[in-house]
């Protein structure tokens, strides 16, 4: 059973973007600076706590924390992660990249424990993992739809996009001509 994750946004973030909001427009212009600076500190408040939840996301602990600033778009992310920004799925596949070139290719955690025994194809994995066996590319379709509801499909429709603008020295090589 899937744990369930539940927003907790603080209170000094919720009410000082109330107050910020009902009060600045009739506010006189100097006190609209300070208006703007308790909406300043709500709004870095509730970005740390959605940022720090990340959906409810669980990611390797060596990659660290996901980015704090994120784009309003909504689409697949890398790695078989579900859905969220396209600044979260770029920082995802910088880290699928950074894990690769390292020989240390890490999954999401929720995901469970990889299969004993695998194939000894080569062909490519979904969601941006470079190469792998065919049991490895089953587990991660599979995991993916159960845990995130995520598709291979959804993801090599937006893949492209994503691996043109990763940094260039984390780029995969082609290997199929």
């Amino acid at each position: 059973a899937q744990a369930t994750h539940e927003r907790d946004v603080s209170p000094f973030a919720f009410h000082g973007l109330l107050l910020a909001v009902a009060v600045y427009h009739r506010a006189p212009a100097m006190a609209q600076k300070h208006i703007v600076f308790a909406l300043g500190l709500a709004l870095l408040s509730l970005q740390e706590t959605f940022a720090a939840e990340s959906g409810g996301k669980q990611f390797p602990a060596s990659w660290g924390k996901p980015p704090l600033i994120a784009t309003m778009d909504f689409g697949p992310l890398a790695g078989g992660y579900g859905h969220g920004s396209s600044s979260l799925s770029r920082w995802i596949y910088e880290q699928i990249q950074k894990d690769q070139s390292s020989h240390n290719l890490q999954f999401p955690p929720a995901f469970g424990p990889l299969p004993r025994l695998q194939t000894r194809d080569l062909r490519p994995l979904p969601f941006g993992y470079g190469l792998g066996s065919g049991t490895l590319a089953k587990w991660l379709t599979t995991k993916a739809k159960e845990v995130y509801n995520e598709t291979p499909e959804e993801w090599d429709e937006t893949a492209p996009a994503l691996q043109k603008r990763a940094r260039r020295d984390f780029r995969p090589a082609e290997m199929f001509e």
